[in-house]
């Protein structure tokens, strides 16, 4: 069961989504961000890391199948943030470090690889709540001639 609301508030499009901790939930979120009106290639990389992130909350972050993952998505007109909760508190955060390549031939261990490479800036840092919040820009449009 998916919870979520969207509205087009001054600072731009806003998707709220509340989705329990299955797999099955990954295709309903994916959807969600498919029905933004906004530029193909940013709706497909927003996709993308999106699910890697839910994806991760599912499989690492200890929650059950009735847990809550939250998820913000928000266009200022110039940046996409998404935001991704997977717990409400969390008092052991620790820093993410290190390399984020899978060794040679993983087949899974490839989110953070992918947030790293394909969003703007990206980071864990949610005032103590558990999760991760990334940014996406557009390709500047070509200049006209």
């Amino acid at each position: 069961m998916m919870e979520h609301g969207m509205r087009r508030p001054q600072s731009g499009l806003r998707l709220d989504l509340r989705v329990k901790a299955r797999p099955e939930n990954v295709s309903a979120v994916r959807r969600a961000i498919e029905a933004l009106d906004l530029a193909p290639a940013l709706i497909e990389d927003a996709k993308l890391l999106v699910s890697e992130l839910v994806t991760n909350s599912i499989r690492h972050a200890g929650l059950g199948p009735e847990d809550d993952i939250v998820i913000a998505v928000s266009w200022s007109g110039r940046v996409l943030r998404v935001i991704v909760w997977d717990r409400t508190i969390d008092a052991t955060l620790s820093p993410v470090a290190g390399a984020f390549r899978p060794p040679p031939g993983a087949e899974s261990g490839w989110g953070l690889f992918l947030v790293d490479h394909i969003a703007s800036r990206w980071g864990t840092s949610l005032d103590r709540r558990a999760g991760y919040w990334l940014e996406l820009e557009p390709a500047p449009e070509p200049p006209m001639d």
